[in-house]
């Protein structure tokens, strides 16, 4: 990209949201992997040069680079920073609400140190090329931005007089605002930080050329260039996201945010060790993230929902506390190594089946696409503890797996409520377990369960047919137990990507 073409365009990353489908607690142990579905809900990072002007604040010096960024969706969202291409210092200048926002600081002043230390002749550009006879100064403005589905709807359609139903949840804007500041909104539990700290990483690498713009389409093709661009994003993601949280977590959710679907299986913690360190310095932080460091041994194998199957997500009105269940998961675990390792295995087990589940079901679409649809559309018709004696399907390779398929996901629930059980943590909660169980018999659902390390806050069901997702929406609905809600979004194979602007007025109208 020529420097004429970097002032005026608007580089526009999206990165989708996650749902650990399998594998809860256990991506914690590289021993182990977990089943990760990237969805078509995502966080949006606008990045453009423009001249901006800081009135009211410190006056900026010869060497430092401006940086607006607003997040319009909340209420009092704007941070105005500088960074120092020379001393490669970073400060924060002011906010709306005097307040700071650690995910986004860390991101820009690591990404930029990266980018000023690879590309520096474009980084320095903007500072030293500030038109004459102008009170301002070229430097970043940037937006970013959220599909509804990571925040909690339920406030704004009750102030609409609306039930909460797909039907009102389509009838809001995109990106609509919700009302309330970033620290008190209501997430949803699709990982909106790290598909945030994704979005601005790939944004900001791609503006500068670092990373080839190409590389993040997705019909680009996956050559190697695509693949050691989004090995860098991904090592710099882990690594920002992590600084940001004050902790080496899992990070499938960074994972899914770059890669969309897929089987995780975690990287060492160590990669990170020194770049983590205090006294870390930029080469420190370059070598870390470097797609030649072999000490990234993350495994990402590709995964796709079978053919027809639709995932279905609810947010459930009652929150938990996920990094205290993880701890308290992590204390029993310690404290009783045999019996966490024999449950660890047995929980492998039956994800590993749902996975290969999968494979299968896709394999058998393949070979037979006649016998898989009319097995798929007898089953959507019925409930699933019908399914396995039905002599209609007798010999029906697809009939077979689906009833494999209900089986194997019953086995991980009720593993996983040994383990919330053992480690008095209510991971799937007896409320959780009668509402799943109601989903379990509409007819044509074959998976409900918890997601990620479970809880009161969420639920997934994967359903055979449109029909099959209007009547589990319907139970939902109707639950009195717990208030229950849909989101509406569905699953998506590709990850962290590139996109037009102008596609994206609500976007665009904030630049």
């Amino acid at each position: 990209m020529t420097q004429q073409s970097l002032d005026s365009a608007v580089t526009l990353v999206s990165a989708p949201g996650k749902v650990l489908v399998a594998g809860g607690y256990l991506v914690l142990d590289q021993a182990y992997s977990g089943l990760v579905v990237g969805t078509d809900a995502c966080l949006y990072a606008a990045v453009q040069t423009q001249v901006l002007d800081f009135p009211g604040v410190l006056s900026l010096g010869e060497s430092e680079l401006p940086i607006f960024v607003v997040s319009p969706q909340f209420t009092s969202a704007w941070w105005r920073y500088s960074f120092n291409v020379e001393s490669r210092s970073f400060r924060q200048l002011d906010s709306a609400d005097g307040g700071s926002n650690s995910f986004v600081q860390v991101v820009l002043e690591r990404t930029l140190g990266i980018a000023n230390a690879y590309v520096p002749d474009k980084v320095q550009y903007m500072v030293y090329d500030s038109p004459a006879g102008q009170s301002g100064r070229k430097g970043l403005k940037i937006v970013l931005s959220a599909d509804n589905d990571f925040y909690s709807q339920r406030e704004t359609l009750t102030k609409l007089g609306v039930g909460l139903s797909s039907e009102s949840l389509r009838s809001l804007p995109r990106m609509c605002e919700t009302g309330t500041t970033l620290p008190n909104v209501h997430k949803t539990g699709l990982g909106s930080s790290a598909a945030m700290v994704t979005s601005l990483v790939a944004a900001i690498l791609a503006h500068f050329g670092f990373v080839h713009r190409s590389d993040l389409l997705p019909e680009h093709g996956g050559g190697p260039s695509q693949a050691r661009n989004r090995k860098l994003i991904h090592g710099l993601a882990q690594y920002a996201h992590c600084l940001a949280q004050g902790k080496v977590g899992s990070g499938f959710d960074v994972s899914a945010a770059v890669y969309g679907t897929h089987v995780y299986r975690r990287f060492s913690p160590n990669v990170l060790d020194t770049a983590l360190e205090d006294s870390s310095t930029i080469e420190d932080v370059k070598q870390a993230i470097s797609p030649d460091n072999q000490g990234w041994d993350n495994q990402i194998t590709p995964v796709a929902i079978p053919p027809r199957l639709v995932l279905r997500l609810a947010d459930v009105d009652a929150g938990s506390n996920t990094p205290s269940m993880v701890k308290k998961v992590q204390q029993w675990q310690k404290a009783n190594p045999m019996e966490a390792k024999d449950l660890w295995d047995r929980l492998d087990t039956a994800n590993t089946r749902i996975r290969s589940i999968w494979n299968q079901l896709n394999e058998a679409f393949s070979t037979d696409s006649n016998d898989y649809n009319t097995a798929i559309d007898w089953c959507a018709a019925h409930k699933s503890s019908e399914w396995k004696w039905a002599p209609e399907l007798l010999g029906s390779k697809t009939h077979e797996l689906l009833a494999e398929l209900v089986e194997a996901t019953l086995d991980m629930r009720a593993l996983q409520r040994q383990l919330g059980d053992c480690a008095e943590v209510p991971i799937e909660p007896p409320k959780q377990t009668r509402l799943l169980d109601a989903c379990m018999e509409v007819s044509g659902v074959c998976m409900a369960a918890v997601p990620g390390a479970g809880g009161y806050d969420a639920i997934f069901c994967v359903t055979l047919s449109p029909a099959a997702s209007r009547a589990v929406e319907d139970a939902w609905s109707s639950w009195d137990e717990m208030s229950v809600g849909p989101l509406l979004a569905n699953q998506a194979s590709g990850g962290v990507c590139l996109l037009n602007i102008a596609a994206y007025p609500e976007i665009a109208k904030h630049l």
